[in-house]
């Protein structure tokens, strides 16, 4: 099932939520609710199996794992990932939320969410200065790379199944897509 629920609030109502594994954000002053498809997930596992060797630097998150960004967007990427050292993202003392700028963030495409990432969540992304961001698309087969400038995201490219880009937010390490978007 892809379908949004969507309800109005604030962030200090949603942070009283009670913990769960399923994925709830909160875009804009409305709590979004959308379980991912399995191609989804399945593409989401590929790009973790890429990251994990880099947790020897910084923290890689999944979703669920929320990131505070102010009263009314608290979002789940689908996957962050935070220098050890960062300057601006942090663990908040509740353990539960992390309130910043990850050093990357990577959104993969649902029919249900791929609105709110292109938009809403590019913009605040952008604005609060997230070094670099990915759009996954599992259905098209390619992803989009954006990378902040100081100022606003630049495009760096997009790149298809077989191929591989440099991540400038892991000190241009290459990601070879050549394992995403698999049968």
């Amino acid at each position: 099932m892809d379908t949004t629920v969507r309800t109005r609030t604030t962030f200090t109502e949603y942070s009283a939520l009670p913990e769960t594994n399923q994925i709830v954000e909160l875009i804009d002053g409305e709590i979004v609710m959308n379980p991912p498809l399995f191609r989804h997930q399945k593409t989401l596992l590929a790009i973790i199996g890429s990251l994990l060797p880099f947790q020897e630097v910084g923290q890689l998150c999944i979703a669920p794992s929320g990131l505070h960004l102010d009263e009314a967007n608290s979002f789940e990427p689908d996957l962050f990932w935070v220098r050890h050292d960062s300057p601006t993202c942090f663990l908040e003392a509740n353990g539960r939320y992390w309130h910043g700028a990850p050093d990357l963030v990577v959104e993969v495409l649902s029919p249900s969410t791929a609105y709110e990432d292109r938009s809403v969540k590019f913009d605040r992304y952008q604005a609060i200065g997230v070094r670099e961001y990915w759009i996954v698309d599992p259905e098209a087969l390619f992803v989009e790379v954006y990378t902040h400038n100081g100022a606003h995201f630049e495009r760096g490219g997009v790149f298809k199944a077989g191929q591989s880009f440099a991540c400038a937010a892991l000190n241009n390490a290459p990601i070879d897509l050549s394992s995403w978007f698999t049968g």
